[in-house]
């Protein structure tokens, strides 16, 4: 079990370790939805990280897999690395919430394009999380996705 991060009152590494359940959509810049999707996440601590798996199926078909190793820092920090990251992502806990930046390569047609996720994530306190990351291109933003995480 990871141990929590007794300095914030919402630990986003500990609410994650386990079976959690996920549903969101993708929308762009002018809030039209583009995408649908649910995602399974299996969290599993060891020490201070955790290894988060994430099983993405999207509306139109198409599956996708991603595993995070998320790292607790000082008091108030985290990282977090995962195979189309781009460097190492940054994450923070704050009062009811907790932040990540990070930078992922991701499939547009035929090109992988890199893209910075701003995420914010907010704890409802009834087993659930909810999640907005605003997705970006060289400072432009390109739109939003919005998550609702909840454990099984």
């Amino acid at each position: 079990m990871l141990k929590r991060n007794e300095n914030a009152s919402f630990d986003l590494l500990a609410f994650f370790e386990g079976r959690t359940n996920a549903s969101g959509v993708f929308e762009d810049r002018s809030g039209r939805i583009k995408r649908r999707f649910t995602v399974g996440l299996v969290g599993i601590a060891s020490g201070n990280t955790l290894m988060l798996d994430e099983d993405f199926l999207f509306d139109d078909g198409e599956r996708q897999h991603r595993t995070w190793s998320l790292t607790r820092g000082d008091s108030q920090n985290f990282t977090g690395t995962c195979e189309d990251a781009v460097s190492v992502a940054h994450g923070r806990f704050d009062s009811g919430r907790a932040y990540l930046v990070s930078e992922l390569r991701l499939a547009v047609g035929s090109r992988m394009i890199a893209m910075t996720f701003d995420d914010v994530f907010y704890e409802t306190g009834d087993g659930t999380v909810l999640n907005r990351s605003t997705v970006s291109k060289w400072g432009i933003r390109l739109g939003q996705v919005l998550i609702i995480f909840r454990k099984s």
